[in-house]
Formats: structure tokens, sequence, C-alpha cells
């Protein structure tokens, strides 16, 4: 009686392990979904039908887009640092998530001047690590 007790008990526990560990998986997917097609929103919207060299018309043409972005939090922010790490440009898109990046750490942001999203990524590496 005690070994099916045991049994069931262990099965219950795997289980409850594996049902979490599939739910953390999808919220950081969810997180990640979110974050890329904001991103593409302000980077593609149709509301800059006019181009702009100041990255930050397009936050404020996509500010609802931008403000999903913001509300993703502390995993979001891990998200944004891993894009930017993987990313092989250094353009609008990735100056969005630096920003996006620096609005998150708030007063916990270590670097204070930067000119674009990889070099925001390198001075935040450098004073982080």
């Amino acid at each position: 009686m005690n070994r099916k007790h045991i049994a069931s008990g262990m099965v219950i526990v795997c289980t409850a392990w594996t049902l979490a560990a599939c739910s953390n998986q999808a919220e950081s997917q969810d997180v990640t979904w979110k974050i890329e097609s904001n991103l593409q929103q302000i980077v593609n919207g149709p509301e800059m039908t006019l181009t702009s060299s100041n990255p930050g018309d397009y936050i404020v043409a996509n500010t609802a887009a931008y403000v999903q972005i913001l509300d993703t939090g502390e995993e979001g922010l891990n998200v944004l640092i891993q894009q930017l790490e993987s990313s092989s440009n250094d353009g609008l898109k990735e100056w969005v998530m630096a920003q996006a990046s620096v609005e998150l750490l708030g007063a916990h942001n270590p670097v204070e001047n930067w000119q674009s999203g990889k070099d925001w990524l390198r001075e935040y590496k450098m004073k982080v690590e």
C-alpha cells in the first residue's frame, strides 16, 4: 500500500514539474513574440509614412506598441538583451531595443551616453560584468 502511495505521489510531482516547465517556456515564447511583433510595428508601422532620421520619432508614432514592450518587465528586458546580442545589425530596431532596455532598467541603467543599440549593449556589458 505504501509503495502505491509513493508511486502515485511521484507521478503527481513529476507531472506538476513538467506542466510548470511547459508553462514557463510558453510564457517566455509569448513575451518574445510580443516584443518581436511590437518591434515590427514600431519599425515598419504605417504610422511612419515619412522616414525620419530620429529613432525617437518611431517610438512616438507607435506609443501603444512601445508601451506593450515595456509592459513585459524584467522578462522582456532579458529577451531584449538576448536579441541585441544575437542581432547582426545595428539599426533602428536595435536602437529601439536599447531604448526600451534603458527604460526597463530605470535607475539601474549604468550607461549614460550611447549612440546605437550595439553601442548601448557594449557599454552595458562592460559596466555590469
